[in-house]
């Protein structure tokens, strides 16, 4: 009997466009979307969940562009992916940020939210670019979003 769980496995480039596709259906942002660092949940009929870690210009690394298809949220997909993308990052710090309402979930793996001298120069830089387009898209949907940065060192 095949399992019915989905495998979780690095992309390749045959997953490029549904990786896109799990980007936007989310809603999250589409900047750096290079398949190459991404892994992929597949149940057999291609890409269901994804996650990447991306590299910032002075080295730093941010777990990044999780997704998880609507019909499959619900069933741990977006832990489990989340899991793999950070046992297989071995150089730490890795970071991430998020709308403050996600915080919450991130710390269940560690994550802890910083500020200030505490976020690398590179990731400010992608940061204000992140926090201009959510304040026009807070007055858009006419919610204010707050977005956060969160840490995972060693452990």
């Amino acid at each position: 009997m095949a399992s019915l769980l989905p495998t979780i496995r690095p992309a390749v480039e045959s997953d490029a466009a549904a990786i896109r596709q799990l980007i936007a259906e989310a809603g999250i942002n589409p900047r750096d979307l290079d398949w190459r660092r991404f892994l992929v949940a597949d149940a057999g009929s291609g890409a269901i969940a994804c996650a990447q870690v991306r590299v910032h210009g002075g080295g730093s690394r941010e777990l990044a562009s999780v997704a998880v298809t609507a019909a499959h949220r619900g069933q741990g997909l977006g832990r489990a992916i989340s899991e793999a993308a950070i046992k297989r990052e071995l150089v730490r710090p890795l970071y991430l940020y998020c709308e403050a309402s996600n915080a919450a979930f991130w710390t269940k793996f560690g994550f802890r939210e910083i500020s200030g001298d505490a976020v690398p120069g590179d990731l400010q830089k992608a940061l204000r670019v992140a926090r201009v387009a959510v304040a026009i898209y807070s007055t858009v949907v006419r919610r204010r979003i707050r977005i956060v940065v969160m840490r995972r060192a060693d452990r």
